[in-house]
């Protein structure tokens, strides 16, 4: 049977059960009791050697686990492990859930708790801004239509590993519009010159006086897909390693990375994981077109929170800690405390923290048990920076050749905004470094956006036009993996802590991270990773009828959704580094 999952999440899915399969060998090997019973009466965890899995699902070798073995229906009621080894009533009993945070992964879970009807559970969300959506913001500059700009997420690709964006795109009766990446009249500079179709449009050739190999500055595309070429073969092959090519590799010298590197991306992003531009690079292989949400990205978020009927939602509620009281009862041992109230909140069976990994880092975690590794992704895990710089008015100077208008039912002289500047990384930091640091940085980034509109439209309009009529506003996103954090961190992103009660979502802890779709896939494989953890068999398969199969959730007798709920169970002291 032919593999029918992205690349990237079955990337994904082994590196998880690498370290899987490495924490499990070292605790049989220590005779760790982690739970009543030791690991070996872990239901649905046999102690004979690792089986070998069938011939028609595709696992690496030594990356074979032990399989599940226990029920496949509704066990409701009971505690940890022991929950799984025997019937119990088929209602759940009453349970509160807690969401830290309103960003789209916080609500996509609300969401999908609410289709899934689970009797006696309780939903609260808490945000600390005073809007949800978190980096889904549009910021209206008024009433008018198109007087508006996507302060975060702004186009979505219609892709395959979107397809779940575009199903709540659907299901919300979201209006989607043509987003365009480039215009017919769309003018580009560089170093002072202006794009000249041709061999070497920018001078910076070796021919032409400057450091870029001729082959590389004619056609930057050709080298970088030479480079990837090999390993995504190699993947292809493997399905999630890219070691052990044989055979010389193309090499490239400095000043061809330095340029492949300007015109694929933003500075300095050659720098982070390879393997993650190489994966990334499969979901663009073929044409997309993309698309941008009419009225702002926003009216997804407002639409999700109007969906819910039964999920108490409250803003301006900082989470300042979460943790455990181990002298609880299986089911409200998890507690938080929010910043300015007296008590903890108490009694939740469990907890979903969709807050940025930054503001995670800030809340005290220190009475749960997270493995070491978790702490590590928590602390350490890459994330890139971004701003824009965007300049609103009612109507732009008409030797603005680069305005496209959508439709041809987009009058002239309607409002429209102009993103004059949209930077990420190092270029990002440059820009933002200007950001809030007083009335004479801010004029300081004006007067220098305003200088490079004028340099790139001088052909059309003058510097004089663009500072009479130019009023701004900047704003300033998301995790891209550095070498290596991919393999080692993800795993323990996605793995519960706190007896399986507490879980890391959000697009930081999906393969496809910086992306909306990222969030959506995170929440769907924490709710299935919190029905095993309580027994609700029946409802990962409604889960999955409602809203279809998820790539990265690793299911059923060969998968490894028992182990990662497993593991989360353990206890502090009883885990293992790898």
């Amino acid at each position: 049977m032919a593999d029918t999952r992205s690349l990237k999440a079955r990337w994904a899915i082994e590196h998880n059960r690498e370290k899987l399969v490495r924490e499990y060998n070292v605790l049989r090997r220590n005779e760790r009791s982690i739970m009543p019973g030791g690991l070996l009466g872990l239901p649905g965890v046999p102690g004979a050697d690792l089986p070998a899995v069938p011939p028609n699902r595709r696992v690496l070798p030594g990356h074979e686990l032990p399989p599940y073995v226990g029920p496949t229906t509704n066990i409701a009621g009971g505690s940890g492990a022991a929950l799984l080894r025997g019937p119990g009533p088929t209602v759940p009993p009453p349970r509160k859930v807690g969401i830290v945070g309103g960003a789209v992964a916080g609500l996509y879970i609300a969401l999908i708790l609410e289709k899934l009807e689970i009797p006696n559970l309780e939903i609260e969300i808490l945000e600390a801004n005073e809007r949800v959506g978190g980096i889904v913001w549009t910021h209206n500059f008024s009433d008018k239509k198109h007087d508006y700009y996507d302060v975060g997420t702004m186009r979505f690709p219609d892709i395959r590993v979107m397809k779940r964006t575009f199903d709540l795109f659907e299901y919300l009766k979201i209006e989607t519009r043509p987003y365009f990446l480039s215009g017919p009249k769309t003018p580009a500079l560089l170093n002072n010159r202006f794009f000249a179709a041709g061999t070497d449009p920018y001078g910076v050739s070796v021919s032409n006086g400057g450091s870029v190999p001729d082959d590389v500055a004619d056609d930057w595309s050709k080298p970088l897909d030479d480079a990837f070429d090999p390993y995504k073969k190699e993947f292809k092959h493997s399905s999630s390693r890219m070691a052990g090519l044989k055979g010389e590799l193309p090499k490239q010298e400095f000043f061809s990375i330095q340029w492949m590197e300007t015109q694929n991306t933003a500075t300095d992003l050659f720098d982070q994981s390879f393997s993650e531009s190489v994966i990334d690079s499969f979901d663009f292989d073929g044409s997309a077109n993309w698309y941008c949400i009419e009225g702002g990205t926003t009216r997804v978020t407002d639409a999700m929170v109007a969906s819910l009927k039964n999920t108490t939602i409250s803003t301006k509620k900082r989470v300042v800690t979460i943790g455990q009281d181990t002298t609880v009862s299986d089911d409200g041992s998890i507690f938080l405390k929010v910043c300015g109230e007296q008590t903890p909140r108490e009694g939740y069976s469990s907890i979903f923290s969709s807050a940025p990994l930054g503001c995670l880092a800030r809340m005290d975690l220190d009475n749960f048990a997270l493995h070491p590794s978790t702490r590590d992704a928590i602390r350490c895990l890459h994330y890139d920076d971004s701003v824009k710089v965007v300049w609103p008015t009612l109507t732009f100077p008409s030797e603005f050749a680069c305005i496209r208008r959508t439709t041809s039912n987009d009058p002239e002289n309607e409002p429209a905004v102009l993103l004059v500047s949209y930077t990420w990384s190092q270029d990002a930091a440059r820009v933002g470094s200007l950001l809030k640091s007083g009335k004479e940085a801010e004029d300081e980034l004006i007067d220098f956006v305003l200088c490079d509109i004028a340099r790139l439209h001088a052909q059309t309009v003058s510097e004089k036009t663009v500072r009479d009529t130019f009023t701004g506003v900047c704003s300033g996103a998301f995790a891209i993996f550095g070498p290596g954090q991919f393999r080692n961190l993800y795993p323990y992103l996605i793995r519960p802590a706190a007896d399986g009660k507490f879980h890391i979502v959000g697009e930081a802890s999906s393969s496809h991270h910086a992306w909306i779709v990222g969030a959506l896939d995170s929440a769907y494989y924490a709710v299935a990773k919190f029905l095993f953890r309580f027994g609700l068999m029946g409802h990962i398969q409604t889960l999955k009828d409602k809203l279809g199969d998820l790539d990265e959730l690793d299911d059923g007798t060969y998968g490894s959704l028992h182990m990662v709920t497993y593991l989360g169970q353990l206890q502090e002291g009883q885990h293992v580094k790898v």
